[in-house]
């Protein structure tokens, strides 16, 4: 899997997610690979997991993917979204290009459209794509900087019955996708091989 851009995940993430099995594999069976990225990591991830059901689908390429979460805000969504941005802004947290002052509904909808680094995904859009596609998302989330290694909680609660992707997020600035090996890499997961220590992770976390 090497030859696909496949990497083993993380040694912390290893070593913290064995700790929920009684027998420790030789080889962990998680990878990560890397999507893309240029602005556009988070959604590259999803249209890697979600077209791995359906390799014809192109509905689920990146491009394809902005606009469905464009589609999905309205104007009243995008006064809440544009809120957030500005306390985030207000409080020196806000890293985009763009002001949230100075951005009416019309260019946020160009913005969120151009993608690339006009636009990164972030928690919002990562809540919307959730709740519209209809899936789980979990994340786990590495920093090698501050040397935090923890489950990262969106605003939903994860739902056994529905496909499942999970992403690593890398130092607050990347995005990667999650496989698990058996006989093949699976990146969208349902509930009959979806790993056990990542249902524990979750059950544990909350």
């Amino acid at each position: 899997l090497n030859d696909y851009g496949w990497e083993k995940l993380n040694i912390r993430w290893i070593k913290k997610l064995n700790r929920f099995l009684d027998k420790i594999p030789k080889n962990s069976l998680f990878g990560v690979l890397d999507c893309g990225g240029q602005g556009d990591c988070l959604f590259h991830c999803i249209s890697y997991a979600l077209k791995s059901l359906d390799l014809l689908n192109e509905k689920y390429d990146v491009n394809n993917l902005r606009k469905f979460v464009c589609d999905n805000i309205d104007y009243q969504k995008y006064e809440e979204i544009i809120e957030i941005y500005k306390i985030l802004k207000d409080s020196d947290d806000f890293d985009e290009d763009w002001d949230p002052y100075d951005t009416d509904f019309y260019e946020f909808q160009r913005l969120l459209l151009d993608g690339g680094n006009n636009y990164w995904g972030d928690n919002i859009i990562i809540n919307i794509l959730k709740e519209k596609l209809n899936i789980n998302i979990i994340i786990l989330n590495s920093n090698s900087i501050t040397k935090q290694y923890n489950y990262y909680p969106i605003m939903y609660e994860f739902d056994k019955d529905l496909k499942t992707i999970i992403l690593s997020y890398e130092d607050q600035i990347h995005f990667r996708l999650i496989g698990y090996y058996n006989n093949h890499m699976i990146t969208c997961f349902d509930k009959t091989n979806i790993p056990f220590e990542i249902l524990e992770l979750i059950k544990n976390m909350r």
